[in-house]
């Protein structure tokens, strides 16, 4: 079994500190707008909370990005490339269609997840594509 290294043991502590830190803040968020009468300007601080351990997620995937070799920065760069491609051309067309057709509303709150989840989805395939999948 592989161990992991010291970078990679902090990589994932950090990255999953953010996460739970998100989740922690979406839970608040929705007791207290759903628990509590607050002013609009605190509904709005209370929403955007959340973003917070994301870009926290950001910085410390950032760092690691940049600690990776040559070639895994060039799958991974590459992944984020089809990634924001599919979804791009993807919310187009559906605009598109949205302009003649009724179609049913998609919150922009989920391009987020589709990009971060699509790009680790299609950087494994480039990966067993590549032949270096473990």
């Amino acid at each position: 079994m592989n161990s992991l290294s010291d970078t990679e043991k902090h990589f994932i502590t950090h990255f999953m500190l953010s996460m739970v830190g998100f989740l922690v803040l979406i839970a608040v968020q929705t007791f207290a707008i759903e628990l509590w009468s607050l002013s609009n300007w605190l509904i709005v601080v209370f929403t955007l909370a959340p973003i917070i351990p994301l870009i926290w997620a950001f910085v410390i995937y950032r760092k690691r990005y940049l600690a990776l070799d040559e070639y895994m920065q060039r799958l991974t760069g590459e992944a984020f490339l089809w990634t924001i491609g599919i979804i791009s051309f993807a919310t187009f067309a559906y605009g598109m269609l949205a302009m003649k057709l009724p179609m049913p509303e998609v919150s922009m709150a989920y391009i987020l997840p589709t990009v971060f989840g699509g790009h680790g989805l299609i950087l494994h395939f480039i990966l067993m594509a590549d032949g270096h999948e473990k």
